[in-house]
């Protein structure tokens, strides 16, 4: 269990900056104004540390610990006060209430349970706290796309635990939040291209 960890940890740390050359722009868009107390669900490696002001107060919660060494790295480089749980998002090990905001970035479409992670995400957000997201997402009924995620789920799912056609967009708009602001986008990567951004308030 513990090589396998370290594995993943390992090849998700190489993919972060590929993608983080394709996503960058979108994810200044949506963290560069975020302040004080911030959690990121489905932490990885840190990948997010680059567009967050060296102001924050950052938690990191993933299920594979291996993910903290990265983070640490990274926090330290961005000047970022940083701090790690091994969880998950269906079950987050904080009080209610206790975060200005919550970062998902590639993260729902992993997690076992997507209605549940929402559901703590509202759970430990304040009062007018606010969820930004990043995600990739099923593509439209009418695109050939998405027989081809349908397709190729097992494999995702097999190699990343991930599901290529979840209508993440769509769990997120419906999850109880006061507003819901999304945008689509589409990225130069096969299969998992159609992507959704933005945030969703308390």
């Amino acid at each position: 269990m513990a090589i396998r960890t370290l594995i993943h940890a390992c090849l998700l740390n190489r993919f972060v900056p590929r993608y983080n050359r394709m996503a960058g722009e979108v994810k200044q868009r949506l963290l560069g104004g975020v302040s004080g107390d911030v959690l990121e669900i489905g932490a990885g490696t840190g990948a997010n540390f680059a567009y967050l002001s060296g102001g924050v107060r950052w938690t990191g919660c993933d299920p594979n610990p291996d993910g903290w060494r990265y983070c640490e790295r990274g926090a330290a480089a961005a000047g970022i006060k940083a701090d790690w749980r091994t969880a998950g998002a269906e079950q987050l090990p904080f009080d209610a209430g206790r975060f200005d905001a919550v970062v998902s970035t590639l993260t729902l479409c992993s997690v076992r349970s997507p209605e549940a992670a929402l559901v703590e995400v509202l759970r430990v957000l304040k009062p007018g706290g606010t969820f930004i997201f990043l995600e990739h997402v099923a593509a439209h009924e009418s695109s050939p796309l998405l027989r081809w995620q349908r397709l190729w789920a097992p494999v995702f799912g097999a190699l990343a635990g991930c599901r290529p056609h979840q209508d993440t967009a769509r769990l997120i708009g419906d999850a109880g939040f006061s507003s819901f602001d999304v945008e689509r986008l589409t990225l130069p990567l096969p299969v998992v291209g159609p992507h959704a951004a933005g945030r969703a308030v308390k």
